[in-house]
């Protein structure tokens, strides 16, 4: 205290000018005390900042791992499903196709199925085929499905349903499944009653969808989806 005292008389002894100089001098060195404790605040600011934004930007390059698909199907339900196969292959178009063994073998004999395959290496198509065979003709127009009361109607294109004949007369339809077509095939094999009508330009045959066939539509459902096959964009 004594020695502020004697600073403070040495002070005021001093002529007014070199007072003003001294207090200059003395403001001077408190703002460059005050500045270098501002950018020393600041560089640690930046320096705490810099870690996090590294952190974040890590955070962002790193992929999540992505959990392995589910498979649509089992491998013991493809095995199974594919023991009730019946493969045809073309060597020349490098094809395949896979049929129930209770569909029919030939396209002169009754029949109600779908079928899978296409070119090896391929996404497999999914198709249909309904099969007349009889004494009369039909000339086939539509299909119409009633599956437990409710009533389903298929009109091909013209041209699209074939027809032959020798001793009897058959007519066949086979064509590419659309999704919507492929939850009726899911509908019928789900249902308690199915019967198709094969509905000629003047008469009409009604047959029921048995259980051997309802079993062979899901196997090839189960194996196109086995194959790769999505049911939704068949």
């Amino acid at each position: 205290m004594n020695m502020i005292k004697k600073v403070w008389l040495i002070f005021r002894q001093l002529k007014t000018w070199l007072q003003i100089v001294i207090v200059l001098i003395v403001i001077s060195l408190f703002g460059a005390l005050g500045g270098s404790g501002s950018s020393s605040t600041d560089s640690g600011t930046s320096s705490t900042s810099t870690p996090k934004s590294a952190t974040s930007e890590s955070a962002e390059a790193t992929p999540e791992e992505s959990a392995s698909p589910t498979p649509v199907v089992s491998t013991a339900e493809f095995k199974s499903a594919m023991s009730h196969m019946r493969v045809k292959k073309d060597a020349v178009k490098n094809t395949k196709y896979y049929r129930d063994q209770s569909s029919p073998k030939y396209v002169n004999q009754n029949g109600f199925d779908v079928y899978t395959g296409g070119s090896d290496g391929s996404t497999p198509g999914l198709f249909w085929e309904i099969q007349y065979e009889g004494s009369d003709w039909l000339f086939i127009k539509s299909y119409f499905f009633n599956v437990d009361g409710f009533t389903y109607e298929l009109t091909p294109d013209y041209g699209v349903i074939k027809t032959d004949n020798d001793t009897n007369v058959w007519e066949w339809y086979n064509e590419a499944m659309t999704a919507e077509q492929v939850d009726l095939i899911q509908r019928i094999i789900n249902s308690k009653s199915a019967v198709m009508r094969l509905n000629g330009s003047q008469y009409y045959k009604d047959v029921k969808i048995s259980a051997s066939q309802k079993a062979g539509l899901q196997h090839v459902l189960t194996v196109f989806q086995g194959l790769g096959g999505d049911l939704t964009n068949p």
